[in-house]
């Protein structure tokens, strides 16, 4: 890129010369000068091309990365499930549960899904030892939900291990749902709007450990 930028500056260059000097510039010297001029102008589009097809290498690079990643470590998504408004004409549906699924191809253990608020208090947390990414969702429905603020952003987190990498010093995996709610008129119903999946891999100091297990073996 940077190459590109320096060929497309002196071709402005060689052109601000010629502007300012045509009448002081021969024949063969402008001659010379044009043909410094057109190889300036492929130097260019050579260093443009090369640099827009490393940009396409790095991302076709990313997603097989992100591919692999898929193949051989879990990877839980969340989802909100929503029930119809019984009212005729409504065009919002009524906050119901989450659901979380496991949709990488190694199975997660020590699945850990908890609420929480921006400043990452728990408010109310589950636990399962073991999905697969055939097994049924696990349905996460918070008590506390309609209480919740309506200017604030929330997030159902879990945070899971690898069936293979158990035990060892690999990092754990967490997955986060960020979204809002605002409050029905029909006391206890919500809305929900969630926004987009966060995928992270988590150190141990970011560990959330809503079960306390730091005692087990790493």
């Amino acid at each position: 890129r940077r190459a590109a930028i320096l060929a497309l500056t002196v071709g402005f260059l060689l052109c601000v010369y010629l502007v300012l000097n045509v009448r002081a510039i021969g024949p063969a010297d402008l001659g010379q000068i044009l043909i410094m001029f057109g190889l300036v102008l492929v130097t260019g589009f050579y260093a443009l091309s090369a640099y827009r097809q490393a940009e396409a290498s790095e991302k076709m690079a990313k997603e097989m990365r992100e591919q692999r990643l898929l193949t051989s470590q879990p990877r839980l998504i969340q989802k909100s499930v929503h029930e119809k408004d019984i009212w005729e004409g409504s065009t919002k549906d009524y906050f119901s549960h989450f659901e979380i699924f496991n949709v990488g191809n190694i199975p997660a253990i020590e699945v850990e899904s908890s609420l929480m608020d921006n400043e990452g208090n728990r408010s109310h947390s589950i636990r399962q030892t073991f999905l697969r990414n055939n097994d049924p969702p696990i349905k996460f429905c918070p008590s506390n939900i309609a209480n919740l603020e309506e200017t604030k952003t929330y997030y159902i987190v879990c945070e899971y291990q690898n069936i293979f990498s158990y035990g060892l010093k690999n990092p754990l995996y967490q997955t986060r749902l960020p979204f809002t709610i605002s409050k029905s008129s029909e006391e206890g119903k919500i809305y929900m709007v969630a926004g987009e999946l966060e995928f992270k891999e988590a150190s141990e100091e970011e560990r959330i450990d809503a079960f306390s297990r730091r005692s087990k073996p790493k």
